[in-house]
């Protein structure tokens, strides 16, 4: 459920003057002689890069394009710190994560996320199961807290295998549709929307998402292990294909 990844894949598809000023500047601080930076209309936010010797070929994502020279720089110093021998373990500035987490960032790139998510239903209502309604009972029973702007939807796809996820930074939960069923109790799609809410709740973090602190909370969940049995049910059941 990360919202930056890293791997040898490059397509360079024009030059962007910021983006290369500020990547080349930090480059050369890393020993970089060479660096060819570009926008990528990426769907999650993120970064590829390839590197030989002192070359190096960058794709960032687009939804920084509007962000400024600054923190296009702070990125740069993150990704390039990670690059580097031993690798730099936080690649979000402070700086950063507060861009991130204001109202211009969120609703100036949200709605290019959404257009990107192909598998979205862009519908809370479905056919069985209302999402707005089990937020709002996860809310009532005080175990989850309004995240601004966050946006809920149900997939298009019966995925048994994931049947949930979440962009931490454009603040996107998405529910698999095959827990939308009549046969299917509410408190299943419940308890997978609380495990996202709780990732949107905090936020960036590096290392384990799910570490001990997170699968406590979880399990403050009051119908915690019937929706386990449930979702081990659901993988394995052909009836759920």
């Amino acid at each position: 459920m990360t919202d930056i990844s890293y791997w040898g894949n490059s397509r360079v598809s024009g030059q962007e003057s910021e983006l290369q000023r500020c990547f080349a500047r930090v480059g050369a601080e890393h020993g970089f002689t060479d660096v060819n930076a570009n926008w990528e209309r990426f769907k999650e936010f993120k970064a590829t890069w390839k590197r030989c010797s002192t070359s190096a070929e960058l794709l960032i994502t687009d939804y920084m394009k509007e962000s400024g020279e600054d923190l296009i720089t702070d990125l740069a110093r993150g990704i390039f710190g990670r690059m580097g021998r031993g690798g730099v373990k936080e690649i979000y500035s402070e700086r950063l994560k507060q861009h991130f987490l204001s109202p211009e960032f969120i609703l100036r790139n949200q709605p290019l996320y959404l257009r990107r998510s192909r598998n979205l239903a862009y519908a809370q209502q479905g056919r069985v199961h209302d999402l707005r309604t089990l937020e709002q009972d996860l809310h009532d029973l005080g175990l989850v807290k309004r995240v601004p702007h966050a946006y809920i939807s149900w997939t298009k796809g019966d995925n048994r295998q994931r049947v949930g996820y979440c962009s931490v930074i454009m603040r996107v939960v998405a529910i698999s549709r095959v827990l939308d069923r009549k046969e299917i109790p509410s408190f299943v799609p419940s308890y997978v929307l609380y495990h996202e809410l709780i990732h949107l709740e905090n936020g960036l973090r590096f290392g384990s998402y799910h570490d001990r602190e997170f699968r406590e909370r979880e399990r403050i969940h009051p119908h915690h292990e019937e929706a386990e049995r449930w979702l081990r049910r659901i993988v394995a059941d052909p009836q759920f294909r």
